[in-house]
């Protein structure tokens, strides 16, 4: 197990330094988090929490996360970037597609394309998306992608988009990997049906195991491979030496930990970044 950081709602000129200091710390990957808008008056409904309110206030920073990924590979080596996770139902597929193909063509193919359904009805209002039925219509966006990622002419009749025969240049040779995101059964059934992996919400380690059983069985349902399938988990416990002792003997290889909001220096977070690094070794 590698060493992961979830750099969230940090000030934007600190990710590139941040990310520069976790690829000479050997780290795996970084991952950064997407919102578009925060409304200002919204319900209580983040599902990852027991209050329904999120962790971020409408002040809280967020960078567009394949801008970002792609200053980030600019800046680091070997480091995989991953979004966790970009809200895809907000946005147009064609427009998501070309960004993220940008960004994985300019980091040498090191993104890590994490997808969810969004769970903020207000922000889909904000900008004009429709809320019901994201998830199918999500599904059909990444078939979208997945085409124009090609790089070859192709063509698309479904149930929301519609084209003639059309290229997109450059493609990505070997396609992009997509995690898809959530945490409800259907969410993680969908992540084993047409992900190349899943990146999970903050869970406890007994939910994070009950979520891997489920996606083992899905995955030998549909005859596909376990090895090929990437299982990048988060947790919602306390980041200690002893909870990445945990995780590793539970037999996880990819282990997400959050960077505390409440480092308030450059310097502070470089020294956790340390910190942490060491916990993954033995």
């Amino acid at each position: 197990m590698q060493p992961s950081a979830f750099l969230f709602g940090q000030p934007l000129g600190d990710y590139a330094a941040l990310a520069g200091h976790a690829d000479e710390l050997g780290y795996e990957s970084v991952w950064v988090a997407d919102h578009l808008v925060a409304p200002i008056e919204f319900a209580p409904n983040y599902p990852y929490r027991d209050t329904g309110r999120p962790s971020f206030v409408p002040e809280t920073p967020f960078a567009d996360p394949l801008v970002l990924a792609a200053q980030l590979g600019a800046v680091t080596r070997r480091l995989l970037l991953g979004i966790g996770v970009l809200v895809l139902p907000l946005r147009n597929p064609f427009v998501a597609a070309k960004a993220a193909a940008t960004a994985q063509l300019l980091s040498g193919g090191r993104l890590l394309l994490g997808v969810g359904v969004g769970w903020m009805k207000e922000e889909f209002d904000a900008v004009g998306e429709p809320f019901a039925r994201r998830a199918a219509r999500m599904e059909e966006m990444i078939a979208v992608m997945r085409r124009l990622w090609s790089g070859e002419p192709v063509e698309h009749a479904g149930e929301w988009y519609r084209f003639a025969k059309l290229q997109m240049s450059p493609g990505v040779p070997g396609g992009l990997p997509v995690l898809v995101g959530g945490h409800s059964e259907p969410a993680v059934r969908r992540a084993a049906r047409i992900g190349e992996g899943w990146c999970g919400p903050p869970c406890t380690l007994a939910d994070n195991q009950a979520h891997r059983d489920l996606i083992r069985q899905e995955l030998r349902a549909a005859g596909r491979d376990e090895r090929s399938f990437g299982l990048w988990v988060r947790t919602n416990e306390a980041a200690t030496r002893d909870l990445v002792s945990r995780y590793r003997d539970a037999g996880f290889e990819h282990l997400i930990l959050t960077m505390p909001l409440a480092l308030d220096s450059l310097a502070g977070k470089r020294e956790w970044l340390a910190e942490v690094g060491d916990w993954y070794r033995r």
